[in-house]
């Protein structure tokens, strides 16, 4: 799970639980790029990429999509 075009991934944290005073726990938990599968036009013509949602934004701006 990367994103192929500024490849950003998974990563990891914690998930805090928070009881009124104080903090209660921390459970470790994954971080997912939102990704999705996009096709871009190339000089050697369509390629599909995986790529997350900031460069796909990115990419319909500067219409490159």
């Amino acid at each position: 799970m990367r994103c192929e075009i500024c490849g950003k991934t998974t990563v990891f944290g914690n998930k805090v639980a928070h009881n009124r005073m104080y903090i209660a726990g921390r459970t470790p938990k994954k971080i997912k790029p939102n990704l999705h599968a996009m096709t871009l036009q190339t000089p050697s013509g369509p390629k599909r990429l995986t790529v997350c949602t900031r460069c796909m934004r990115t990419l319909r701006k500067h219409g490159q999509a």
